[in-house]
């Protein structure tokens, strides 16, 4: 029987907020300053958050007939390895989804791949956070250049953040979020009240 997706998904908010959400002044990829940053890697690397993800990213990534799923390293390294071993779970794939990564640069020695793991089509991209969506637009054109398409993106959280140009949807890619940073809002605000009055 599947987990029921509104407990999971309140399972893995809880687990984001205990792991996932550090508050500290930082950079990101993008150059937008902010007062906290969503580090979801120590998620996705946690065993319950790993198990979590995979249910939930394989909720979305049905729903677009995937045969494989992957991304720009690292980020979706862990994220399409939960998914592809949910995949075979519950008979929703016969024979699972495959997985691949799109390295950042190709290889120096060897094979020398840009795009390392197995391709089969339809495929969706996967990743953590999505701020501009550029770094997930990186695979996207590799896989392009490789002559695969993209069916959509499905990603772990959106952040929503204002005054920045989100180029998957200026592509027309369709993508979809399991969280926003919405969700998470109230709670961020909180902490970071609590931590300004700890310091005054």
């Amino acid at each position: 029987m599947i987990s029921n997706y509104k407990d999971n998904k309140q399972k893995l908010k809880e687990i984001i907020k205990e792991k996932g959400i550090v508050f500290q002044h930082v950079t990101l990829s993008s150059k937008i300053e902010s007062n906290y940053y969503y580090d979801l890697k120590k998620v996705s690397f946690d065993p319950k958050g790993s198990s979590l993800i995979g249910e939930l990213l394989m909720e979305e990534i049905a729903k677009f007939k995937a045969g494989s799923v992957g991304g720009l390293e690292m980020a979706a390294i862990p994220l399409a390895t939960a998914a592809m071993i949910k995949s075979t779970e519950y008979g929703r794939y016969k024979k699972g989804l495959t997985t691949f990564f799109v390295r950042k640069e190709p290889k120096t020695h060897g094979l020398e791949k840009k795009i390392e793991g197995i391709i089969t089509a339809p495929i969706v991209i996967v990743d953590d956070v999505v701020t501009t969506g550029k770094s997930i637009l990186t695979a996207i054109d590799a896989l392009i250049k490789e002559e695969y398409s993209v069916k959509g993106v499905v990603c772990v959280l959106d952040r929503e953040e204002v005054g920045t140009t989100n180029v998957l949807k200026e592509r027309g890619i369709p993508y979809v979020s399991l969280f926003k940073h919405s969700d998470f809002k109230e709670y961020i605000e909180d902490e970071l009240k609590k931590k300004n009055s700890q310091i005054n």
